[in-house]
């Protein structure tokens, strides 16, 4: 060997393992013995007060965790909830409660609903053009006060 180095033709080529004679052959017999002569283990759990009393404490607080974050359901209201009732009982509501048609233009949904132009079409078809003259009139002047 020169200056440290290995060389493999150098190396003893022996196997260093040895195995002893019908080895393979009795495997099996060995590991069933093993196998039978152990009886089978239960597993033992160890019940102590704190670890309960830790258990009871953390279902409480996932039970509460839930309670607080579900929101409540509430039952559905139908195909049209509002079908039944006529369009005079509707305005009378909201002449008494004093809405305009203007706090009703300022909700989303309301919004949403006259995002085409049929829809404000269908609702604009059958009013007077003095009316709407008048309104928009109203809400210039407004504006310009502002």
């Amino acid at each position: 060997m020169d200056k440290g180095r290995i060389r493999l033709d150098d190396l003893r080529k022996e196997v260093p393992f040895s195995v002893p004679e019908n080895y393979f052959e009795q495997l099996p017999q060995i590991i069933q013995s093993k196998i039978q002569s152990e009886p089978a283990r239960k597993p033992v759990i160890s019940w102590s007060w704190q670890r309960v009393s830790g258990m009871v404490a953390a279902m409480a607080l996932v039970l509460m965790l839930v309670w607080v974050t579900v929101p409540e359901r509430q039952g559905s209201l139908g195909q049209e909830p509002l079908s039944g009732i006529s369009n005079a009982t509707i305005i009378n509501y909201l002449e008494d409660e004093n809405i305009s048609y203007f706090d009703l233009s300022e909700h989303k949904v309301v919004q949403k609903a006259f995002e085409t132009d049929s829809t404000v079409l269908y609702y604009l078809d059958g009013l007077d053009d003095d009316i709407l003259r008048q309104q928009i009139q109203e809400s210039i002047s407004g504006q310009e006060t502002i």
